[in-house]
């Protein structure tokens, strides 16, 4: 089993159970994992973010930046490309640097601190861009009728011409990221789109602004909270390559059972018009 860690998992005690039950059982850091073990006290925090998975090294799989798997999904549908070979291969040294770093190695504690400050100001530059994302939100509410948002809130069984919306504006959806991402050149063929990243990113986002939308809207949630659940969904994207999500979250959990159903009954066929 291949599952992709989420952040508020690394010192869960189910996660030593998970890896320890198998060698076959391995967890896989996306580049948002890595960017929120740094969250804090840099150096203490990477230390307890890895404290369990340090015991596990070769049980452990880094992925590439998400910048690169958006470029690899173009082409090409197996998810063992998107490794990071050497991080992958180094991560047991990696945990001894930080180790060392602790300890008061003053080099390596230096260079986990750099690492700290990027991270946190690309999460803070996530958090600027929550403001957009409502803004969009509200226009998608605006489309709906007050029989829909009953029946969202209520997740009950959709009609036909629901889904028949709902399908369109997931298309539509992933087709606008396609465009704004600064690596994509050339939209994704009706045979590519459904392997894309950006595609089964935006069927996430969508089924998170259906839970916005159906329990009143994201007026009432704080910027902080829009931002880490826009985070949270590039975890639930990753976990639809692999084999599952190792979180405590429920609503990502339930979230990543939709989006799997949505890929695979909504979006079976290769071709989606």
């Amino acid at each position: 089993m291949k599952k992709v860690i989420d952040a508020n998992y690394f010192q869960a005690p189910a996660l030593r159970e998970y890896l320890s039950s198998s060698r076959k059982n391995f967890v896989v850091f996306n580049d948002y994992a890595c960017m929120e073990a740094y969250k804090g006290n840099a150096v203490k925090s990477i230390y307890k973010s890895i404290e369990t998975v340090s015991i596990f090294p070769r049980q452990i799989i880094v992925l590439k930046g998400t910048r690169d798997v958006v470029q690899l999904t173009l082409s090409a549908k197996d998810p063992l490309l998107f490794v990071d070979a050497d991080q992958t291969q180094d991560f047991r040294d990696f945990c001894l640097g930080v180790r060392l770093a602790v300890e008061g190695d003053e080099e390596l504690k230096a260079q986990i601190i750099v690492k700290g400050k990027t991270a946190t100001t690309h999460l803070a530059a996530m958090r600027d861009d929550a403001f957009k994302i409502v803004a969009g939100i509200l226009q998608l509410a605006k489309s709906f009728t007050p029989e829909h948002l009953r029946t969202l809130r209520k997740r009950e069984i959709l009609p036909a011409a629901l889904v028949g919306k709902i399908v369109k504006e997931i298309l539509l959806l992933a087709a606008l990221l396609c465009l704004k991402h600064p690596d994509i050149n050339q939209m994704p063929n009706a045979d590519q789109i459904r392997d894309t990243y950006v595609f089964r990113f935006a069927v996430s986002v969508y089924l998170l602004c259906l839970r916005w939308i159906s329990d009143g809207g994201p007026g009432a949630v704080r910027l902080e909270k829009l931002r880490n659940d826009m985070v949270d969904m590039n975890y639930v994207a990753y976990a639809t390559f692999f084999d599952g999500l190792l979180t405590n979250d429920n609503k990502m959990n339930e979230i990543y059972g939709e989006t799997c159903f949505v890929l695979e009954s909504v979006f079976a066929m290769r071709s989606v018009t």
